[in-house]
């Protein structure tokens, strides 16, 4: 059952979310890192919803819900019920994608968890969806150790609260995302920046065609179990390591790269 509010608390309470919410909108623009973001959102919380002693997020991957972050290792225990037993206001937000209030009511509501909560010392608990994506959602929950402890209001600022905390995971997710794929890009260019490298070695060295060239890297690499990307970086510390002589350059280089499997170790993959 939620409990009103008096208006000037109200007051006091919205202004303290409108400041949270300006402070996360402020934020957008710098967001690079999904946990630091999670983190703030815990912490601003609990800041600015005065009833709430601690807060978590819930994140369901492949169908099993995991939490990520809270603010208390307390409330591990009070997730740890829910996911043990299937109920609680935590999944019931999230199977619902509805705001769920529980105050004194938890034992009619859920039984099982009730029972598997009943010492953690939270009585009360305020879960939101977080509806990030696909392959992303959860639910932001706050908990309290007084019975009945959110009001309306209480549930109306989290309302407000959780659609900018949305925005920020969401921009912070894509942020991640898109610097994962400049890593992968700039790694594959390097690979190939460093084949083209030891290509134009072979071709140079045993004069042969840049076709030929490449068919012997990849004969070497097939031979020998091991990744052409390897044996070119390898190929290429060898000749850097090992300066040619003006007479057998042909022979020398030849026995490097029937050899640099043999190395690839100290170069790593």
């Amino acid at each position: 059952m939620l409990t009103s509010s008096s208006d000037s608390g109200a007051d006091d309470l919205l202004g303290s979310v409108a400041d949270t919410v300006t402070a996360l909108a402020d934020m957008l623009s710098t967001i690079t890192d999904v946990d630091a973001t999670v983190e703030r959102i815990c912490l601003d919380a609990v800041d600015s919803i005065d009833d709430a002693e601690a807060a978590a997020v819930t994140v369901v991957r492949d169908g099993v819900p995991a939490t990520i972050c809270s603010t208390d290792d307390a409330v591990l225990a009070v997730d740890g019920a829910q996911y043990e037993t299937g109920e609680g206001p935590c999944l019931e937000a999230i199977a619902t994608q509805s705001l769920v209030v529980a105050n004194a009511s938890t034992a009619d509501r859920w039984p099982a968890f009730a029972r598997r909560s009943a010492d953690s010392g939270y009585r009360s608990f305020l879960s939101a969806p977080l509806a990030i994506d696909a392959d992303y959602s959860g639910a932001l929950n706050l908990y309290s150790s007084q019975p009945d402890a959110f009001s309306t209001v209480d549930a109306a600022a989290m309302r407000i609260y959780v659609s900018v905390a949305v925005t920020a995971l969401g921009a912070a997710r894509r942020a991640s995302g898109a610097q994962a794929q400049v890593k992968r890009l700039l790694g594959a260019m390097e690979s190939r920046a460093g084949i083209e490298q030891a290509k134009g070695i072979v071709m140079v060295m045993l004069n042969v065609t840049d076709e030929k060239a490449f068919d012997l890297i990849k004969w070497r690499s097939q031979e020998t179990n091991t990744a052409v990307r390897v044996l070119c970086r390898q190929l290429l510390v060898d000749v850097a390591a090992n300066p040619l002589l003006d007479q057998g350059v042909s022979a020398e280089f030849a026995k490097l790269l029937m050899t640099v499997h043999e190395r690839v170790n100290g170069c790593g993959a």
